[in-house]
C-alpha cells in the first residue's frame, strides 16, 4: 500500500513505500550493510559506513537525534566508489557528539532508514605526546567498566529463564547423544533420571510408529553448530514416502519461515537429494533455542542452539569483495561483535605485516579492523582474510588496469557540456569497462569487441595467469573453493569440466554462477578430484576456456603386492614388495615393517626402510615359529593401510636334510664308485658339497673318507664296505643318510650281458608286467640283481623304476597313462656294475570307463510324501546306469498294483498314480541292476490321507460323583490315519458358545471334573489331523447333576491338582565306546514340578563338573562328554515334590565289558511304595 511499511531482511532497517505499485525492474531502497554503533575515545575521528541498494539509485542523507550536522569542517558526508560505501565522518569527537545518528536512503518509490549510536569515552586527547599514558588510561578505564558491569550483574535480579515445553525437552533428548543426557537434564531441572529413560523409551516407540506413516527412513542427523562465517547449520538425511509432504521448521515451538532459493535469507533450506541442510544466517544470541524439523505434524529431529555459545555473532559486518583501478587505495573493513586485538590479516594465505603499503588499524574497542592497501597494483589481486582464531572473514580484491587517454587510437573531445571518448580503430585491447568522473558525478559503460579472435568474456589477466600456472592444492577431506570473477555481455554461460566431462551438483560438488563470477566448491576433497579442470565461459559473442589444475594430497595407498618372502634361514627372513601405485601426491618417505606370530593377535614393529629400498631383512625371528609380515608406506600426510603377506613363513632349520642311501655303481679291488641323490631339503642356502663316510660291514665305527667332496679310495681287497653321505651348505653339515648296501672291494671279470626273452605278459590301463630270463653264463658272472628303466615316447631321458636291485626276473611297472607309448629296458647288475640293456616298446590301451548304477537324489526327491486321497502321486527318480541295466519298481516288497504306471526316459523313471487311494500308502522301492550284477536301490514312503470322518455317538457317564466321563465311538479314519487325535468341547446352554476342554486326545475317553450341580452341559467331539477337522459329533440330551435338597449348599472347592512325581519315559541302559559322548535322558511329570537329582552308584553328582545336567520342561538329561572306564556303573535319577518321590535307574556299560544291563524304578506315593524291575 502507498505510504505503508515494508519488511526488510536486515534487522533494524525500516522501509516505507511511497507508491501503490512499483514498475518492473525498480525497487524501494534498502540497506545491504547498515552502520554500526561505535564506542570511541574523545579526540578520535568517528566513521559511520553504510551500503545501500535500490533502483533507481537512492540518495543518502545523515541526521542526528539531538542537534544538527551542518558544520562541514566537523562533519564530512561523501561516497567511496572503491567500496560502494556512503560515509559519515565526524572529526575530533567530543562528549557533545555522543548521540543517535540516523541514515536515510530515498528514491522516488520509497525510503529506508536505520540508526547507529556513538558513545564517547572522555580522557586526554594528546595521543602524539602522551600515547603511553593514554593507552594506560584506556586500559584502566576498560577494567573499571568491566568491574562495574560485573557488580551490576550481581545486583541485578536473575533473568527469568524462558519456559520450554516439556514435550520439546523430551524430543531434544530423543535425538541427543547419550553423553549429553546428564547436561540436558541438569539444564532443564529433570531429576528423575530413570523415569526420564522410561518415558524416553515409550516416546521413541510412539515416534517410530508415527514416522513410519510418512517417512521411509531418517539417518545421519547432525546437530546444530555455528560456522566460522557467522551462520549456524544442522542437517539430516530423510527419505519421504510422498514428495508432496510439507516440511516445517520450528523454533521454541513456533513455526519459522525459511527459503529454498535465496541462500541469503535468515533461515534457508538447502536440499541435495535426500540430504536436508537448514542454515541460520547471521547468528545472534536471540537465535538461540530449540529447533525442530517436522513432516506434517510428526516431529522428526530436534536440536538446540545454546545461548552461551562463544561463537555467536563473532562477525557483524564481514569483508566485502572489492574492485579498483591501478594506483587507487583499497580499504577492507570488518566489524566484530566481541573485541579482538590479535587478529591476523592474510593475503593468499600469507600473513601481512603493517607497512607503508599495508596500513593495519584496530579501533580502541577492538571491534573494527581495517586494512588499507595503498596504490594498488595487479599483484595485489587475490583473497584477503581476517582471522581472529575463533572465526574468519574473507573477500576478493580485483585490481583493474587503468586506461589512459594516451592509448593509441583513443582521443578525448569536449563540446560544451558533452564529453566524448573516440576510438578511431577498435581492436581487441579496447574491450572493457570505461568510467567518466567529474567531481561527484560518475558514469560507466562497457565496450564489447565482436570478432572470431575476440574474447567477449574477460577475466583479469593476473588472476587468469595465477589460476592457469599455479595448481590449487588441498588436503584430502578439506573444502576446495575456486572462484573466478568475470565480466562480459550477458547472459554468460559458465560450465566446469573435468576430464572433458561436465561437472554437476552432487553430495560433494557444487557449481555456482552469477552474472559476475562462477565458483566450484568441493565439500570434502578426495584423491579422485585431482586432475585437469576446464572452465568454459560462453556468451553470444564468443567463448573463453580457462585450464586449471587441482591437486589433492593424502596419505599413500598401501604398497603394491604381492609381499614376497625372498629369503629365509634359521636366523633371519627377507621380504620384498613394490612401491604404492599412488603416493598420495607426496613422495613416500619410508616404509614401516611389522610382524605377527601365528596364533597371536598383536603386531610388532621390526624396522623401517628408506623410500628407495623395497627389501627388508629382519633377524627378530625364532626357529620353528611361523610369522606373518605386513608393510605400510609413509609420506608427509600420514601412514597408508597395510599390505599383508598372504601366507605365513616358517623359520626352518638352516642345514640341509639327509640324502637318499648311496648306490654302488662300480667296484674294483681298491676303489668303489657310489652315487646318490641330492636331499629334498637344501636348508637355508645352496649345497656346496658332500661328505662321505665308510665302515666295514659289521663295524659300528664310521670313518670319514674326505674333508671335501672326493672319490672313495684306499680300500682293502676282499672286504665288504658300507657308505653314508651328508650334504654341506653355508650353515654346516646336514643330516647323514642311511647306509648303502655292502659291497666287496674286488675286481670283477666284466659286467653281465643282456637279459634274454624280455616280454610283456600282463597289461592294463595303468601298468604292465615284464618277465625275462637271466643272461647267458659266459657273459659276466655273479648277477646281483636287475634294474628296470622307462621313458615316454616324447622324452629322451630314462627314469629308474626300482629303488633297490630286483632279485627276481619279473617286475610290474605302475603309474602309466592310457593311450600312451612307453619304452622299457632291463639291465643285469653284478659287482662290476650294470650290463647292457635290453629294450621293449609298450603301448597302453585305453580301457572303457566302468559306470556303476546309481540314483541321482537331489533336493526335489523326497523320502516321505503325504498325499490327499483323490490327488495324483507323481515321483521322478533320476539315475545313471550302463545301457544293459534293468529297472524295477516295488511296493512293500511286491510288484506295483495295476493302476500304478511307470515310464522311463532319458535317465529318469517316473511313478504315476492318477487318483490316490488309502491302499496306496506304503514304502515304494526302485531297484537298478547292471549287467555285471551290481545293484542299487532307493526307497521312499507315501502316506495317503484325507480329512477325517466324524467320531461315533457320544456316551456320558458319572462313574465318580460330580465327575462326568465322555466316551465315543472311534472315527472310521483311524484305520488309515496314524496321526489322528480328538478335541472335546462343551457349552452350558443350548445357545451358548463352545469352549475347548480337551485337545490332542489320542484315546476315545475324556474325563471332565469341573461340573457344577444344577447346570446343563452339552459335549461335542471332533476328529482332527494335519489336513483339517471332521464334522462334530454332539450329545443329544444335556448332562445335569441335580442339586441335593434340604442341605445348606457348601462352598465349591477346586480340584486338588497336586500329583506325585512319575516317570513318563524312564531311563534306558546305554552301551557306548570309550571316548564318545553319552546322553542319558528321561521324562518326569508331577505337580508341583518335581526336583530332579542324579546319582552314580549312590553318589550325588550335583557338584561334579565332569557331568552336565539339564532339565527342559520335565525332560531331564545327564551328559558325559567323553566317557572312560571310570564312568561305568549304575545311574539313578530321583524326582521329589511335596506329594512323593520317584526313582529310575539304568546302567552304563563301556563297549568291551560284558556286564548285565538292568533297569528298575520305584515310586513312592504318600505312604505307599511300588517297585518294579525289568531285565
Amino acid at each position: 500500500l502507498a505510504g505503508g511499511p515494508v519488511k526488510s531482511s536486515i534487522r533494524g532497517v525500516h522501509i516505507t513505500q511511497f507508491v501503490d505499485k512499483i514498475p518492473k525492474g525498480c525497487s524501494t531502497p534498502n540497506f545491504e550493510r547498515k552502520p554500526v554503533s561505535l564506542t570511541l575515545q574523545e579526540g578520535k575521528n568517528a566513521i559511520f559506513r553504510a551500503v545501500v541498494k535500490g533502483v533507481p539509485a537512492p540518495e543518502v542523507k545523515w541526521k542526528r537525534a539531538k542537534g544538527e550536522i551542518n558544520d562541514p569542517a566537523k562533519y564530512l558526508m561523501f561516497y567511496s566508489p572503491a567500496t560502494s560505501e556512503h560515509i559519515l565522518q565526524i572529526n575530533k569527537i567530543t562528549a557533545d557528539d555522543s548521540d543517535l545518528y540516523r541514515c536515510f536512503a530515498v528514491n522516488e518509490y520509497g525510503e529506508a532508514s536505520c540508526s547507529a549510536g556513538l558513545r564517547i569515552i572522555q580522557g586526554r586527547t594528546d595521543s602524539f605526546c602522551n600515547s603511553d599514558i593514554l593507552w594506560s588510561q584506556t586500559l584502566d578505564l576498560k577494567k573499571n567498566l568491566q568491574d562495574l558491569k560485573k557488580t551490576l550483574k550481581k545486583r541485578a535480579p536473575a533473568a527469568k529463564q524462558k519456559e520450554v515445553d516439556k514435550e520439546a525437552i523430551f524430543q531434544l533428548l530423543l535425538h541427543a547423544d547419550r553423553k549429553d543426557y546428564e547436561r540436558i537434564c541438569l539444564k532443564y531441572g529433570i531429576s528423575d533420571f530413570r523415569g526420564m529413560l522410561r518415558a524416553l523409551q515409550e516416546l521413541r516407540r510412539d515416534a517410530e510408529n508415527k514416522q513410519a506413516k510418512l517417512i521411509h527412513s531418517v539417518r545421519n542427523m547432525e546437530h546444530i553448530k555455528v560456522n566460522k562465517d557467522g551462520s549456524a547449520s544442522f542437517s539430516l538425511e530423510m527419505d519421504l514416502k510422498s514428495a508432496s509432504s510439507n516440511i516445517y521448521l520450528l523454533k521454541d515451538g513456533e513455526k519459522v519461515r525459511y527459503g529454498t532459493g535465496d541462500e541469503y535469507r535468515k533461515h534457508y533450506l538447502r536440499q541435495i537429494g535426500k540430504r536436508y541442510c537448514f542454515i541460520v544466517n547471521d547468528v545472534h544470541p536471540e537465535d538461540a533455542g530449540l529447533y525442530q524439523v517436522r513432516v506434517e505434524d510428526v516431529p522428526v529431529f530436534s536440536t538446540e542452539l545454546d545461548a552461551e555459545c562463544k561463537a555467536f555473532g563473532r562477525v557483524i559486518v564481514p569483508l566485502r569483495d572489492l574492485r579498483c583501478h591501478e594506483e587507487e587505495d583499497v580499504v577492507f573493513e570488518c566489524v566484530l561483535r566481541t573485541p579482538c586485538y590479535d587478529a591476523v590479516w592474510l593475503h593468499k594465505a600469507h600473513p601481512l605485516e603493517a607497512s607503508e603499503k599495508h596500513q593495519i588499524s584496530v579501533s580502541p574497542d577492538g571491534l573494527i579492523h581495517q586494512l588499507i592497501i595503498k596504490s594498488a597494483v595487479t599483484s595485489d589481486n587475490g583473497l584477503y582474510t581476517l582471522d581472529t582464531g575463533l572465526c574468519s572473514s574473507r573477500a576478493w580484491l580485483l585490481v583493474e588496469r587503468k586506461w589512459r587517454t594516451n592509448m593509441d587510437g583513443v582521443s578525448l573531445e569536449k563540446e560544451g557540456l558533452v564529453h566524448k571518448l573516440i576510438i578511431s580503430k577498435v581492436e581487441d585491447i579496447h574491450a572493457g569497462k570505461y568510467r567518466f568522473e567529474a567531481g561527484d558525478i560518475k558514469t560507466e559503460a562497457s565496450i564489447f569487441v565482436e570478432g572470431e579472435s575476440v574474447q567477449t568474456t574477460r577475466v583479469d589477466e593476473i588472476l587468469l595467469k595465477n589460476l592457469m600456472s599455479v595448481p590449487t592444492v588441498a588436503r584430502a577431506g578439506e573444502k576446495v573453493v575456486i572462484k573466478i570473477p568475470f565480466e562480459g555481455r550477458l547472459p554468460v554461460r559458465a560450465m566446469w569440466l573435468k576430464d572433458k566431462i561436465e561437472l554437476g551438483d552432487d553430495s560433494r560438488i557444487r557449481v555456482d554462477k552469477t552474472d559476475t563470477f562462477t565458483m566450484l566448491s568441493i565439500s570434502s576433497a578426495e584423491r579422485k578430484d585431482c586432475g585437469d579442470y576446464k572452465v568454459r565461459l560462453k556468451n553470444d559473442s564468443g567463448l573463453l576456456d580457462i585450464d586449471l589444475k587441482v591437486e589433492v594430497i593424502d596419505k599413500p595407498q598401501p604398497p603394491a603386492g604381492p609381499l614376497k618372502i625372498v629369503g629365509s634361514s634359521a636366523n633371519d627372513v627377507t621380504i620384498q614388495w613394490n612401491p604404492p601405485k599412488d603416493d598420495g601426491g607426496k613422495p613416500v618417505q619410508n616404509y614401516l615393517i611389522e610382524k605377527q606370530q601365528v596364533g597371536k593377535s598383536d603386531w610388532v614393529a621390526v624396522g623401517e626402510t628408506p623410500r628407495s629400498c623395497t627389501t627388508f631383512t629382519t633377524s627378530k625371528v625364532e626357529q620353528d615359529m611361523s610369522y606373518y609380515f605386513r608393510v605400510r608406506a609413509v609420506n608427509a600426510e600420514g601412514t597408508s593401510d597395510a599390505l599383508e603377506a598372504s601366507e605365513a613363513v616358517t623359520i626352518s632349520k638352516a642345514s640341509p636334510g639327509a640324502p637318499d642311501p648311496p648306490e654302488i655303481i662300480g667296484v674294483s679291488r681298491d676303489t668303489i664308485t657310489i652315487s646318490w641323490k641330492a636331499p629334498r631339503k637344501a636348508g637355508s642356502s645352496r649345497i656346496s658339497g658332500y661328505l662321505v663316510q665308510k665302515r666295514k660291514k659289521g663295524s659300528m665305527t664310521w670313518v670319514p673318507v674326505n674333508s671335501v667332496p672326493t672319490a672313495v679310495t684306499n680300500l682293502k681287497k676282499g672286504l665288504q664296505y658300507e657308505f653314508c653321505v651328508a650334504a654341506v651348505n653355508a650353515s654346516g653339515m646336514g643330516d647323514i643318510s642311511a647306509p648303502s648296501q655292502a659291497a666287496f672291494a674286488r675286481d670283477s671279470t666284466k659286467p653281465p650281458g643282456k637279459v634274454r626273452d624280455l616280454k610283456m605278459t600282463i597289461s592294463d590301463s595303468a601298468s604292465v608286467t615284464l618277465t625275462w630270463n637271466v643272461p647267458e653264463a659266459k657273459e659276466g658272472s655273479g648277477v646281483k640283481g636287475y634294474d628296470v628303466e622307462m621313458r615316454s615316447s616324447d622324452s629322451l631321458s630314462w627314469t629308474k623304476c626300482n629303488v633297490f636291485p630286483i632279485e627276481t626276473t619279473t617286475y610290474k611297472v605302475k603309474g602309466l597313462q592310457s593311450k600312451e607309448t612307453y619304452f622299457l629296458r632291463v639291465r643285469a647288475i653284478n659287482d662290476c656294475g650294470p650290463g647292457e640293456a635290453t629294450e621293449l616298446e609298450a603301448c597302453i590301451e585305453a580301457v572303457p570307463p566302468v559306470v556303476s548304477p546309481r540314483f541321482i537324489i537331489g533336493k526335489t526327491v523326497k523320502k516321505f510324501l503325504v498325499v490327499r486321497a483323490g490327488n495324483a502321486i507323481r515321483v521322478n527318480i533320476p539315475f545313471e546306469a550302463p545301457p544293459d541295466s534293468v529297472l524295477t519298481w516295488l511296493k512293500d516288497g511286491v510288484p506295483l498294483p495295476s493302476h500304478a504306471k511307470v515310464s522311463t526316459q532319458d535317465g529318469t523313471s517316473q511313478l504315476l498314480i492318477k487318483a490316490a487311494e488309502f491302499t496306496d500308502s506304503g514304502i515304494y522301492t526302485i531297484e537298478l541292476t547292471s549287467g555285471t550284477g551290481k545293484r542299487e536301490a532307493f526307497s521312499f514312503q507315501v502316506q495317503v490321507t484325507d480329512i477325517p470322518q466324524p467320531p461315533g455317538p457320544i456316551e456320558l457317564r458319572e462313574n465318580v460323583p460330580n465327575i462326568v466321563t465322555v466316551t465315543w465311538e472311534p472315527s472310521a479314519s483311524e484305520k488309515w490315519e496314524s496321526n489322528l487325535f480328538y478335541t472335546v468341547l462343551k457349552r452350558e446352554s443350548r445357545k451358548g458358545l463352545w469352549h475347548v476342554v480337551g485337545d490332542l486326545i489320542y484315546t476315545n475317553k475324556f474325563t471332565y471334573t469341573k461340573v457344577i450341580p444344577g447346570r446343563d452341559y452339552y459335549f461335542r467331539v471332533v476328529a482332527k489331523n494335519h489336513l483339517g477337522s471332521s464334522c462334530p459329533s454332539d450329545t443329544v440330551q444335556p448332562w445335569r447333576i441335580r442339586k441335593p435338597k434340604g442341605k445348606i449348599p457348601q462352598r465349591y472347592r477346586g480340584v486338588n491338582q497336586n500329583q506325585p512325581p512319575r516317570f513318563l519315559v524312564p531311563l534306558k541302559p546305554h552301551v557306548v565306546p570309550t571316548g564318545s559322548e553319552c546322553r542319558m535322558s528321561c521324562a518326569v511329570g508331577g505337580h508341583p514340578p518335581p526336583k530332579v537329582t542324579w546319582y552314580k552308584d549312590g553318589r550325588d553328582l550335583s557338584g561334579n563338573p565332569s557331568y552336565f545336567v539339564t532339565n527342559d520342561f520335565g525332560v531331564c538329561s545327564l551328559v558325559i562328554l567323553g566317557v572312560s572306564k571310570a564312568d561305568e556303573g549304575d545311574y539313578t535319577v530321583e524326582a521329589t515334590n511335596e506329594s512323593g518321590r520317584a526313582f529310575s535307574r539304568a546302567s552304563l556299560t563301556i563297549k568291551g565289558n560284558s556286564l548285565q544291563i538292568s533297569l528298575s524304578f520305584m515310586v513312592w506315593c504318600q505312604d505307599k511304595c511300588y517297585c518294579a524291575k525289568m531285565p
